[in-house]
């Protein structure tokens, strides 16, 4: 059998000093509860938005804490009630979710080997890759990569540096689960990476408010319903 990991990336690229993490994060679920995921995800799009179709607008993390796109005319209590209502969603669905992050700041201090984005994205997601495979091999499945894209559809630069990443990943190992090359898709399509996108946001703006005096109860308790579900790597 197979399982699906959904991937997306959150925080800042190499250049930005101002934030010290970037994270690529996977959403995962075998593919014989992908349609209870499909499912269960549109009845909590229906809930949040009685009058809309669950196809017309797209689960967004940054979306609903923040209050813009879909959620801009919703008060922030009930902007945060929906963030929570998400990982309660997550909390009840047969999935796992790993994530690798880099703090950039200590990077820059210990090696001298990253220069760019490619290079930061080559590290982060290599490491992602390692925790995939050997969460396959531990159950002796199969699994397919599924990429949000960052290109366009005039150009897939950005996508085929990743597709490089890969390949050089796996001439390197003796064997591998994963079945093809990682396959792309927009997130406003796909129930998977929108969950994703959510899920990178949770981390991503939980490490940022730790121990801070803008630490938000309402965050600790949205992580708090998929933390047992989260394997998460820091490097260095």
């Amino acid at each position: 059998m197979t399982i699906l990991f959904y991937v997306d990336e959150g925080g800042t690229g190499w250049n930005d000093r101002q934030t010290n993490f970037f994270f690529l994060a996977s959403f995962s679920i075998h593919i014989q509860h992908w349609s209870q995921m499909d499912r269960e995800v549109s009845a909590l799009k229906k809930v949040l938005f009685s009058g809309r179709e669950p196809e017309d607008w797209e689960l967004k993390g940054r979306d609903i804490w923040q209050g813009v796109g879909a959620f801009n005319n919703l008060r922030r209590e009930n902007r945060l009630r929906a963030f929570k209502k998400v990982s309660e969603t997550l909390s009840k669905l047969p999935c796992h979710i790993f994530a690798v992050q880099i703090n950039k700041k200590r990077l820059r201090e210990t090696s001298e080997d990253i220069k760019d984005d490619t290079g930061l994205y080559r590290l982060t997601f290599n490491q992602l890759l390692e925790q995939l495979d050997a969460y396959l091999k531990q159950y002796n499945e199969t699994g397919i990569l599924l990429m949000d894209s960052r290109s366009t559809q005039h150009t897939s630069v950005q996508d085929g540096r990743l597709l490089r990443v890969y390949k050089n990943w796996k001439s390197q190992k003796e064997s591998s689960n994963f079945v093809e090359l990682p396959l792309f898709g927009f997130s406003e399509f796909y129930t998977g990476l929108q969950l994703a996108d959510y899920v990178v946001y949770l981390i991503d703006r939980s490490s940022k408010e730790a121990g801070t005096a803008s630490g938000n109860t309402e965050l600790q308790e949205a992580l708090n319903f998929i933390q047992s579900k989260i394997k998460l790597v820091e490097l260095p």
